[in-house]
């Protein structure tokens, strides 16, 4: 009878122990998940605030005119920021433009008056800009007049 409950009890001590470093390896395969998670979260933070995002957004003005916000919504100063207009420009005169801009902080934004003439219903322009992260970032936009 002693012999049944030492090899009992010496059984649930061997199994409690399988399920202790079963547990624990189940743990910290999750802990090394997590960390790898984080590393991967703080570095895409870290990218994202070296870039610059340069958009542009047309304004109704006056009768005939509009206006071209260029903004920078990212959280990084923009640099060297050109705009090229692409495709047909008769019926589209861009007046003061004052582009290459030299720099463009975070939330600013600069502005280009356009002259329209009968005809014209769209935009296409070229953005390109430098940041902490990439030189010669672009991005073409299509803005409906």
């Amino acid at each position: 009878m002693d012999i049944i409950s030492i090899a009992l009890s010496a059984f649930a001590i061997v199994l409690t122990i399988a399920m202790y470093f079963k547990h624990d390896k189940r743990l910290k395969k999750q802990e090394e998940k997590l960390n790898a998670y984080q590393l991967k979260k703080i570095n895409e933070e870290e990218s994202e605030n070296r870039k610059a995002l340069i958009r542009g957004n047309i304004v109704k003005g006056n009768k005939g005119s509009r206006v071209l916000k260029v903004f920078n919504s990212g959280k990084a100063i923009a640099r060297n920021i050109r705009v090229e207009y692409l495709g047909d420009m008769e019926n589209i005169i861009p007046r003061d433009d004052h582009f290459p801009y030299e720099l463009l902080n975070p939330q600013d934004n600069s502005e280009i008056f356009l002259l329209l003439s009968e005809g014209a219903s769209k935009l296409n322009i070229k953005l390109i800009w430098d940041d902490d992260f990439k030189h010669d970032n672009e991005l073409i936009q299509v803005l409906t007049l």
